[in-house]
């Protein structure tokens, strides 16, 4: 059988990346509301959906535990759409967008960080 996923050594480090971009980037959309319109509010907004896209980029690749690349990628790309195609309908339908953005910044950066610095124990999954 071929080499899973949690042999090949890397798991840990695309688990910490995807952790810290996803702080670092609910964090940005957190300080973007505290700010006026203007070019640094654009910019946190930008670099902060940046960086909530390659967390969820690094979720995705994360969830398939198996050698079989497509899949890995698949999902990896899946998660991200998924998860901004309904923020983007929330956001849409709320009176007051900007109170989405900070919600959905402030939920991913708790998340992540809480994650960030747990240890966990390595919890057994089953594989393809």
């Amino acid at each position: 059988m071929g080499r899973h996923v949690e042999a090949s050594g890397t798991t840990l480090d695309l688990r910490r990346t995807a952790q810290i971009a996803g702080l670092a980037g609910g964090i940005g959309w957190v300080l973007a509301s505290f700010l006026g319109d203007g070019a640094v509010k654009d910019a946190l907004l930008w670099s902060g959906a940046v960086l909530l896209t390659a967390s969820l980029l690094g979720l995705g690749l994360l969830l398939v535990r198996s050698d079989f690349l497509a899949l890995r990628l698949f999902i990896a790309v899946a998660v991200p759409v998924l998860v901004w195609g309904v923020f983007g309908i929330v956001h849409q339908s709320m009176s007051d967008p900007g109170l989405v953005d900070v919600v959905f910044g402030a939920l991913v950066g708790l998340i992540c960080a809480v994650r960030l610095g747990h240890r966990g124990r390595g919890m057994t999954r089953s594989t393809l």
